[in-house]
């Protein structure tokens, strides 16, 4: 089993930045010389052909890394901020921005562009044979290849319940202390899930529907995801509808029906819920107060903001800190 581009993790990004190497525990971090800031990689190897990471640095030019992987894989990420480009051998070029991804390598080598900025994100490298030696130590036969996340659409990995799962990664990695089996569960448990919303559709779509209307042309189809574009490109501020009514070329009350049946949710809704998956990676950061971040999302009060990160998450901001160790302001 080769899995040499699987074991590098962030290791070559780092040589080319100029980061100190630092082993520790069960994990690799990856650090600026002292005086150049708060910037981390860092990487846990759980088993062989599986990486997880957690990133915290910025770039001041973009970068250019070209990983050599010989077996098919997967790469999985939740971005908090930053824009990446991969383009493997003989397939399309992908952008990654801020949410969930899942990635497709067919074992070809893979160019990874990082743009200028900030970079935050969480992310698992994962190997066919991996998951071929996972599948075949258990007593239970769940049919699983790579290639079947080629099928898999945003709606089912970019859930709030999902998102709990990858905070809740992002923290073991960062702490470093878990034993390597916990991080192995976390990779797992990310997967089982996804299966799960694929397996029971009516599951998988509570948060965004794939159905389209069938009054719908393909021209409204396009504008209608570069409605949902603009949305998710600011979510903090989004348009209003009279600008989202513009850039779908429809009226405002067309835009608003279509929207929902597209998406399951209304616009309102939709802004909602990403907002509040935006707090959730906001609160990760307990040197911000729960008002601070209530009043950057636009509340008139932290109870507001309570009652609306509640009705999307299930729980409270200040829950969510307590569960993690955080300060909770």
């Amino acid at each position: 089993m080769d899995i040499q581009g699987y074991r590098i993790g962030h290791g070559l990004l780092a040589a080319r930045l100029g980061y100190e190497k630092i082993d520790y525990d069960n994990a690799i971090k990856y650090i600026l010389p002292s005086g150049h800031g708060d910037s981390w990689m860092i990487d846990i190897h759980p088993a062989p052909g599986l990486c997880v990471s957690n990133t915290y640095f910025t770039l001041h030019e973009p970068c250019v890394c070209v990983y050599e992987f010989k077996q098919p894989g997967l790469w999985l990420c939740s971005f908090d901020c930053g824009s990446v480009t991969i383009l493997e051998r003989g397939r399309r070029r992908q952008k990654l921005q801020q949410g969930a991804h899942v990635i497709v390598n067919h074992g070809n080598p893979v160019e990874v562009t990082l743009g200028e900025g900030d970079f935050r994100y969480t992310s698992i490298w994962l190997c066919a044979g991996f998951m071929e030696k996972y599948m075949d130590s258990r007593t239970f036969k769940q049919p699983f290849a790579i290639t079947d996340a080629l099928d898999w659409q945003n709606q089912h990995y970019h859930t709030p319940e999902l998102l709990m799962v990858w905070e809740q990664l992002k923290f073991g990695i960062r702490n470093a202390i878990a034993p390597l089996m916990y991080f192995e569960s976390k990779v797992i448990e990310i997967l089982s899930l996804i299966i799960r919303n694929i397996s029971y559709a009516w599951y998988g779509t509570r948060f965004i529907k794939d159905e389209r209307p069938k009054h719908l042309t393909y021209h409204n189809r396009k504008y209608l995801q570069r409605v949902k574009a603009a949305l998710d490109k600011n979510i903090v501020n989004p348009p209003d509808i009279r600008q989202l009514a513009c850039i779908a070329e429809m009226g405002a009350n067309k835009l608003r029906m279509v929207f929902k049946s597209s998406y399951g949710m209304t616009i309102t809704s939709y802004v909602r819920q990403e907002k509040m998956n935006y707090a959730m990676r906001m609160l990760s950061n307990d040197a911000l107060s729960i008002q601070h971040i209530g009043d950057y999302l636009g509340y008139e009060s932290p109870s507001k903001f309570t009652v609306a990160f509640k009705k999307v998450h299930g729980f409270t901001p200040s829950q969510f800190r307590k569960s993690f160790g955080l300060y909770c302001h």
